[in-house]
């Protein structure tokens, strides 16, 4: 499930530094000349690496999120070189540094085999000695924190009501509801969102060759009760 209309709100619901605290992790785990992104969605850290002077492919399987990243990209004066891509099915034209797939975007393959494939894809596309960082939802996020999570805003201008709904163990429904008063708008989305346990990434990614994984909670030492399990991978020569 990609976003629709929701992209051309999605920054104005986020926190700058979070993108910030991110490009700042992953610049601590790895060093990097060319990057891939596997769902860029606005290109917040593909424009940050691309500042840096990186080759930056950044993709998304939203057209609306590309859109947005483009603009951003001319207005930053940064070149972004964007692609729509689908991860589960994917090749580079040649085999890069660092390959990202960050805010959740693998929680979106509600399939295992897609998960599989798309591990797969990666390790395919990496040069020897590169890196892969992806993050997932944790089981805790899914099955405590975000059950019957409701979120609501309104002003005169704007009004948004974020519900989530557990479906199953690690498996939740989003449905998302802004009303743009100023340009009579109404975005009204639904997504899914499935996650596993980490000793299931862990087979998924040994299974297809990155025998050197670590792992972290919100940038900092892993802890069962954490939102985000970020996961640092090397394909060893």
């Amino acid at each position: 499930m990609s976003y629709e209309n929701f992209a051309y709100y999605y920054d104005s619901l986020m926190d700058s530094q979070f993108y910030d605290d991110y490009y700042q992790f992953i610049k601590s785990h790895c060093d990097f000349d060319e990057v891939f992104e596997l769902g860029c969605g606005t290109g917040e850290i593909a424009i940050r690496m691309a500042q840096d002077q990186k080759t930056v492919f950044a993709s998304d399987l939203s057209s609306d999120m590309l859109e947005v990243a483009k603009q951003k990209a001319i207005t930053h004066q940064v070149n972004l070189i964007l692609q729509r891509v689908d991860m589960c099915d994917f090749e580079t034209s040649r085999p890069v540094d660092l390959i990202l797939c960050l805010c959740d975007s693998i929680n979106y393959l509600l399939d295992p085999e897609q998960v599989v494939k798309t591990f797969q894809n990666v390790f395919r596309s990496l040069k020897d000695g590169g890196t892969f960082i992806f993050d997932v939802d944790s089981l805790y996020k899914m099955n405590v924190i975000l059950d019957q999570y409701i979120e609501k805003e309104e002003d005169e201008e704007f009004s948004f009501e974020w519900k989530v709904e557990k479906i199953a163990d690690g498996y939740v429904h989003h449905h998302v509801y802004i009303e743009d008063k100023i340009e009579n708008e109404i975005v009204d989305e639904e997504h899914y969102q499935k996650t596993y346990p980490v000793s299931q990434y862990l087979y998924w990614l040994h299974d297809v060759g990155f025998k050197k994984v670590e792992y972290y909670s919100d940038f900092s030492s892993y802890q069962e009760k954490c939102e985000r399990v970020i996961f640092v991978c090397r394909k060893e020569v």
